[in-house]
């Protein structure tokens, strides 16, 4: 059976589109894996590169800038990845960037992340080796957001229970929630609190007022007055004391000096020095009983006298009576 006209065409028409359908598809990969670029190869080194493949893209602050073209096993702690970067972007590829494995996204392919280095640092030659950093370890972190959520599960428990608890339970805690006692109390409480200060007002007002001792003291001067009073009395007594003793001194002076009590003093002075050898170096001190004393033999003395006095012209007069 031949083929119509129309279905050559059909089948021609078919397989231009496939043909180019397949360039564009080797265009596309090519240029997803830089083939038609020019490029230049360096390595690095990882102790786990976190899923990455072979393929994926390395980024230079957030643009495509190479290709993973190799991963390798070299031993049980390294895995060396060879990539590929674009030759016009070399000029930002310097011996001190720092290559991370990353993510597109949070649930993206992998990829390879270039941290920037120095800007007078010199620049990475083809075919050297590019500073790695671990990647970070998700499932480390899942197990750890999973330890926190168990931690919180068993919290959010014993807080339930003990919301139980509290609400029927007899604590404070659940007596100050549900009960009014407590309140009541602190209310009685408050009320003392008000009458004592209405009684503290109340005598701060007689205080102000003067009445009282205490008022009488802080606000009106009759205390000090009073006090003004007996120390003017007290200064007046010792005056008078003092004027006394003076005149004490005087009349004892004039005693010493009296015709009739010469002869006392003098003995008292003999026995004054006697009695000053015998106790070798100790003062004798006149007190106001002593005084006394002297003063009474002294009377005694000069009312002997005065007798003796008076009945003297009475034995002259005698003898011519006879």
């Amino acid at each position: 059976m031949n083929a119509s006209a129309s279905q050559k065409i059909k089948i021609g028409l078919f397989v231009i589109a496939g043909i180019l359908v397949l360039i564009v598809g080797v265009f596309l990969i090519g240029s997803k894996r830089n083939m038609f670029s020019d490029t230049f190869a360096v390595y690095g080194k990882f102790r786990n590169t976190g899923g990455l493949q072979e393929g994926n893209a390395i980024r230079f602050g957030g643009v495509n800038v190479g290709t993973v073209q190799r991963i390798r096993i070299l031993s049980d702690t390294v895995v060396r990845v060879d990539m590929i970067i674009q030759s016009d972007k070399r000029e930002f590829i310097k011996n001190d960037v720092v290559a991370v494995v990353g993510s597109d996204g949070l649930m993206g392919d992998k990829l390879l992340s270039i941290e920037p280095g120095s800007p007078n640092a010199p620049l990475l030659e083809p075919g050297g080796q590019i500073n790695t950093a671990e990647p970070t370890d998700f499932a480390a972190i899942i197990d750890k957001f999973t330890m926190v959520a168990n931690n919180a599960e068993v919290i959010t428990g014993a807080l339930a229970n003990m919301a139980l608890q509290i609400k029927d339970g007899d604590g404070s805690i659940s007596r100050l929630l549900y009960r009014n006692d407590l309140a009541m109390g602190l209310e009685g409480t408050m009320n003392n609190a008000k009458s004592i200060t209405g009684a503290m007002e109340s005598i701060a007002t007689e205080i102000k007022s003067g009445r009282g001792s205490i008022g009488s003291l802080i606000y009106t001067d009759s205390l000090s007055r009073g006090l003004e009073k007996t120390v003017s009395s007290a200064n007046n007594a010792l005056i008078t004391v003092q004027s006394a003793a003076d005149n004490f001194s005087e009349n004892m002076k004039a005693l010493q000096g009296n015709y009739f009590l010469r002869g006392y003093f003098k003995k008292k002075a003999k026995g004054a020095n006697d009695a000053a050898k015998e106790a070798a170096e100790d003062e004798v001190d006149m007190t106001e009983a002593e005084l006394e004393e002297m003063k009474a033999e002294a009377e005694k003395e000069l009312q002997k006298r005065k007798e003796k006095k008076a009945a003297r012209p009475v034995t002259e007069t005698q003898p011519g009576i006879k």
